[in-house]
Formats: C-alpha cells, structure tokens, sequence
C-alpha cells in the first residue's frame, strides 16, 4: 500500500507540472532555461520519470506562474484532515496542555475532631458541600504536563494564596 501511494504520488505531481506547463504556454527549452536545467531533465519530470524533490516540483511551478500548495486527506474512515492552517505558538500549545486547579480549604470531622483539609480540585469540576459547611477557597494553580506547578493570579478578596504551598509530587 505504501510503494503504491508513492506511485501515485509522483503520477499526480507529473500531471500537476504537466498542467502548469499546458497552461502556462512555455516549451520545454524556455522553463529549462528558466529553471537553469537541461532540456532532458525537463523532460523525466514531466514524464513522471525518477525521482523529483518537492523543492524541484515548486521551483518549475513557480517558473511557470504558480504556487505550490500541498493538503492530505485521511485514508481511515474517521481519521481527521490534516490542516496546517492556525498554527499555534509554543506558548499557546503549552497553556493548553496545562491543567488548572483550585485549592481549598474543608473542615471535616475525624477521629481526633473538626479538621481543615486541603483539596485540590480541576477547575472545571463541580466541588459539593459536605455537612460541616462550604470549602474556603484559597488559591489556583496551572500544572503543566511535566508536574511544574505555577499559581495564577488571584482574582477575588476571598482568595489567600500565601496561605498555600505547592509541592510536586513523584509518581
């Protein structure tokens, strides 16, 4: 499957130059001197023949008054389209590859008596009461995917990040 997609790879691009060069008007002597080659080597490629890099592909369409543009299609039902459109910059791809989280504080009751326990809790989860009253809320934090932890700004009074120490854990 793989020898045959190159093959038909390399029929679809020798169309492509063939198309460009049809529509182009130019002979085969002007994009050579164009591209600096010889007559023969125009020739193989618009035969299809040997083997043609993608640069080589892009200078004769270019020479010809056109851009080379290059897309993939999924093979697979349910593979999703390639795109290389809305690119994002590292730092945008690492803000979302972190997790945020809230910490708070919940009494609870144990053996000993009434105790304050922190919990750390995904922002996007729901945090339910428990008998003894609301958690306090006393700080956020971003986790990135290699366990640093950096806390965020705080954004109400209620919040007491001094109050938190944030340690990373081995796993």
């Amino acid at each position: 499957m793989l020898g045959l997609a190159a093959a038909a790879a390399a029929a679809r691009i020798a169309r492509l130059v063939n198309a460009g060069k049809n529509a182009s008007g130019l002979t085969s002597k002007e994009i050579a001197t164009k591209l600096a080659i010889t007559e023969g080597r125009v020739s193989q490629i618009l035969n299809g023949d040997g083997n043609v890099h993608i640069a080589t592909v892009a200078r004769f369409l270019r020479a010809m008054g056109y851009e080379l543009s290059i897309s993939a299609v999924p093979v697979e039902p349910g593979r999703p389209p390639l795109s290389l459109t809305g690119r994002r910059s590292r730092r945008e791809a690492v803000k979302e590859s972190e997790k945020s989280y809230e910490v708070y504080l919940q009494k609870f009751l144990t053996h000993e008596g009434p105790m304050e326990v922190p919990m750390i809790v995904p922002s996007d989860d729901t945090l339910r009461t428990v008998p003894f009253g609301s958690p306090a809320p006393v700080a956020k934090v971003r986790v990135s995917p290699g366990g640093r932890a950096r806390r965020l700004p705080l954004k109400s009074d209620g919040w007491q990040a001094e109050d938190v120490a944030v340690h990373r854990v081995g796993t």
